[in-house]
């Protein structure tokens, strides 16, 4: 019976520490992106001319691109420690379906935003200082880099910032957090997947990829940060109970 109670409590410490651990890796890491994402501004996609400016303009731009990703990578670790602390079984289940979206939304957004962040500014560095007549050749590759990783981009919105969204928030509305936020996450999370599928099947015909994709990281980071504190604050609620 003893050893059966004190598994019991290791169970409940092992979920309190994963609880802890996510939210503070949700509200850094949701912070973290916030910041890039302003910082990183609304690169233009027409030519690749205006993309070269645009980055000559922005001597931080690596640097915004390696502080996303990091961001992710945090941001990441938290929503896989919440699928660790649940333990509801349907929450329980949802959460794994959403720690595999997330991990594979993750991968997909790092990859795209080490390219983007390492190839045009070195494409741009080498435009600034080119003669005319050089210029063209640069610019078709700047255009070349910017629609490869357009899909990669797509795919990530709709993975990393919809069905992720979708599914850890029906798992928190499962395991007994706040209904509001758990219906918010869905609700938001459905959305921004069906514009980042017609974003893919009708590139910047509905409305421009630029406004989807940075609406669409602000809204997600915004919701998961919210979920943060409201981990934490349960967290520290069921450990001040007897």
């Amino acid at each position: 019976m003893r050893h059966v109670q004190l598994r019991e409590l290791h169970a409940v410490t092992r979920e309190q520490c994963c609880q802890r651990l996510g939210a503070i890796c949700l509200i850094v890491g949701s912070l973290c992106v916030l910041v890039a994402r302003l910082a990183h501004g609304d690169l233009p996609t027409d030519t690749g001319e205006q993309a070269l400016s645009f980055v000559v303009a922005s001597p931080l731009y690596p640097l915004v691109h390696l502080g996303d990703w990091v961001g992710v990578l945090i941001w990441t670790s938290g929503l896989v420690a919440l699928s660790a602390s649940l333990t509801d079984r349907t929450a329980w289940a949802i959460g794994r379906l959403g720690a595999v979206s997330v991990l594979l939304g993750a991968a997909v957004h790092i990859t795209e935003f080490s390219i983007d962040g390492y190839a045009l500014p070195t494409l741009a560095d080498t435009w600034a200082t080119a003669a005319p007549a050089d210029r063209a050749s640069l610019e078709y590759g700047a255009r070349l880099v910017l629609v490869a990783i357009g899909g990669p981009s797509t795919s990530s919105l709709a993975i990393l910032w919809g069905s992720t969204l979708m599914l850890f928030g029906l798992a928190t509305r499962s395991e007994g957090y706040n209904s509001a936020l758990g219906w918010t996450g869905v609700i938001v999370g459905a959305v921004i997947f069906a514009l980042g599928a017609i974003q893919f099947v009708k590139p910047n015909v509905v409305f421009p990829g630029v406004i989807l994709y940075g609406g669409g990281t602000i809204v997600s980071q915004l919701w998961t940060l919210v979920l943060g504190l409201v981990m934490w604050r349960r967290a520290h609620a069921e450990a001040s109970q007897p």
